[in-house]
């Protein structure tokens, strides 16, 4: 193991792989890969490229992956709604993206491993390990590898205490313990701290991530989709176009409103139960306004099935099953039941809600003339009415002539 790549995040755990993969596993030749998934600042980038090379790697690359994000998981993500149990997947959808991108620049410079700084207790070192050995294989040679993982963290079972001493002792200089964890990216930001480490504790208002603005108030918004992707905003005159420029501009939007402040109880893929605090201000705003366009552009079939096949895609992501091919199935469905979901939706925007959608759309099923729900049908007679509930009824009142 002379060369290795580091999924480097330039926080404590990834700081502390630096200098141990070169003291214990005696590794020559560093390379750190930071993949921003749209959580980190130019400074932010700076900072952390100069951490890499304080801390001795011989090259640093920065990856933007946003663009990657959402081309390959929020989009679904969107078009299905998709959430585990009210939790819109803003982790577990960037953790693929992030092991791929390190993949293909340790492909790239011939290194046969890749070390990331998962512990052994969540599902990050399954999100990791996954794509590192089902995209760093050798076609066709499932036993021939070609790039395999390493956690040490979880290999040795480091605590996050004996990481900072090492890394002290070395003379790195090492942030004081702060109360509260937080991770960012483009799709939304999770808190972690002492509250979420019972079933009841909530956090106090200054330890959000964001922080509602004084002059907060209420505002409309015009979101434009083209076959299920949001490819505006427009708020007064302004207008952004594009469909990540649309989510970093509501997630800055929500985050001033204090809109998509949630917490989450999970069971990660070990079996643990885990509880997180996060806050999904795109997430929460693009799901009500999309599913206020699909209620009018799509059958009531198309809704159902979409609603089951989102939940197992949800379980998919998170459970870091994204390389399953059940995943390409799903993602067509959800592709194909996106070609009317076209159309306009104004979304009213309050302090620490979202007060109403409504949509229009050249597909409107709603303004099919005859189709309107109402006291007279006009496309069918009573007669047609009044046969059609019998014959409904017909089997349920089979049933029901034998009695109890």
């Amino acid at each position: 193991m002379d060369k290795i790549v580091i999924a480097f995040s330039g926080g404590l755990d990834t700081s502390f792989l630096v200098p141990f993969m070169r003291e214990k596993y005696g590794v020559k030749d560093i390379t750190t890969v930071t993949v921003d998934t749209g959580g980190f600042s130019g400074e932010e980038c700076a900072r952390i490229a100069a951490r890499s090379k304080e801390l001795g790697a011989d090259r640093h690359v920065l990856i933007d992956g946003s663009e990657q994000l959402y081309a390959d998981v929020l989009k679904y993500l969107i078009f299905g709604n998709v959430s585990r149990d009210g939790y819109p997947l803003c982790v577990s959808a960037e953790r693929l993206v992030q092991a791929r991108e390190v993949v293909k620049v340790a492909d790239q410079l011939g290194v046969t491993h890749i070390v990331h700084g998962s512990t052994g207790a969540g599902n990050d070192q399954y999100r990791f390990d996954t794509v590192i050995l089902v995209e760093g294989q050798h076609p066709r040679a499932c036993e021939n590898r070609r790039i395999e993982p390493v956690a040490p963290i979880r290999e040795h079972g480091i605590s996050r205490d004996a990481s900072r001493a090492f890394l002290t002792e070395r003379g790195f200089a090492v942030s004081a313990s702060t109360t509260y964890s937080y991770n960012v990216g483009l799709w939304g930001v999770s808190v972690g701290g002492k509250e979420t480490l019972t079933s009841h504790g909530l956090l106090p208002d200054t330890a959000w991530y964001s922080k509602v603005a004084a002059d907060a108030t209420r505002t409309q918004i015009t979101l434009e989709f083209v076959r299920g992707e949001p490819v505006s905003l427009k708020q007064g005159a302004h207008t952004v176009t594009g469909p990540v420029a649309v989510i970093k501009a509501l997630a800055d939007l929500g985050n001033r409103l204090g809109i998509g402040r949630h917490y989450h109880v999970g069971t990660s893929v070990p079996g643990k139960k885990g509880r997180v605090a996060y806050e999904s201000p795109a997430a929460d705003i693009l799901y009500e306004a999309h599913r206020t366009l699909e209620k009018i552009t799509l059958s009531q079939g198309q809704i159902f099935t979409k609603k089951t096949l989102a939940e197992e895609f949800g379980r998919l992501v998170h459970e870091a099953r994204f390389l399953d091919p059940l995943m390409n199935d799903i993602k067509a469905f959800l592709s194909s039941s996106q070609t009317r979901v076209t159309g306009t939706v104004e979304v009213e925007l309050d302090v620490e809600r979202i007060r109403s959608a409504a949509a229009r759309s050249p597909y409107d099923l709603l303004g099919v003339a005859g189709s309107q729900y109402g006291e007279v049908a006009s496309a069918y007679s009573g007669r047609d009415a009044a046969g059609a509930a019998r014959l409904h009824a017909y089997e349920q009142q089979i049933y029901h002539a034998y009695k109890d």
